[in-house]
């Protein structure tokens, strides 16, 4: 049964990172007969995608001949019609399967789009959850990557604490702010694609774990917000935020 569905939340009159609608969780795993995979005993793992779509209100001022007046300008993102895809029957041999969505900007106001992607995980019957960068070439391989522009971008490693809705015994990483683009946009339609896989080698201790892969798209706009990042700013890497420019 998926989990709970997520509040949505609707960023402040800055812009910034605009808060998703949270609309998915473990898919139900199935305990199918054991399959023997290089000698291995591996069941179905889950892993699932959620892209949400996002409005923020940007305020600029107008002058006319008589007066002073505020117009109120727009600035838009929103997702593909894929939401939620689920992945089931994931086995140890290193093939890979993919989710894509699309991200659509476009508004007054020029804008910096990044990702923020949270990883969730559980474990199976094996005792070890599905994603787990300790043990980085045995687990669950995940690989994000956008066309328009060609970006690859990194995995979370860093554990955080889960938000509220993950599923029971989740443990959950987190990485923010992965930039699409160095430049802004005033208008842009990135095409997102999620694949996961099992290696050949992973161990039976990942058997019937489960993990929800959660990319979330945010705008931050450009206008009297220079972008700056305590690290040179990268398409695919993340941009911590320094001097005057906030995401938020």
């Amino acid at each position: 049964m998926p989990a709970p569905s997520r509040p949505a939340r609707t960023a402040g009159p800055e812009g910034g990172d605009v808060s998703r609608i949270r609309q998915v969780g473990a898919q139900p795993v199935r305990r199918p007969r054991p399959l023997a995979v290089t000698g291995l005993a591996v069941s179905a793992a889950a892993a699932s995608l959620l892209l949400t779509g996002f409005t923020f209100g940007l305020i600029t001022a107008s002058m006319s001949s008589a007066s002073n007046s505020l117009a109120a300008g727009t600035v838009t993102l929103t997702d593909s019609a894929v939401a939620n895809c689920p992945i089931s029957n994931l086995l140890p041999n290193g093939t890979a399967t993919a989710c894509t969505f699309t991200a659509r900007y476009a508004g007054s106001a020029a804008a910096y789009l990044a990702v923020n992607v949270l990883i969730e995980t559980q474990a199976g019957g094996g005792g070890t959850r599905l994603y787990n960068p300790g043990d980085s070439a045995n687990d669950l391989q995940v690989t994000i990557t956008s066309s328009n522009p060609a970006v690859t971008y990194g995995e979370p490693t860093t554990a955080t604490t889960c938000p509220g809705g993950a599923p029971s015994g989740s443990a959950c990483y987190e990485l923010d702010n992965e930039l699409v683009s160095t430049s802004a946009v005033t208008s842009a339609t990135v095409g997102f694609s999620v694949s996961v896989k099992l290696p050949s080698g992973s161990a039976t201790g990942y058997q019937g774990g489960a993990a929800q892969v959660i990319a979330t798209t945010h705008a931050a706009q450009s206008a009297s917000n220079t972008l700056s990042c305590t690290a040179t700013p990268a398409a695919g890497s993340p941009c911590t935020p320094s001097g005057s420019f906030k995401w938020t």
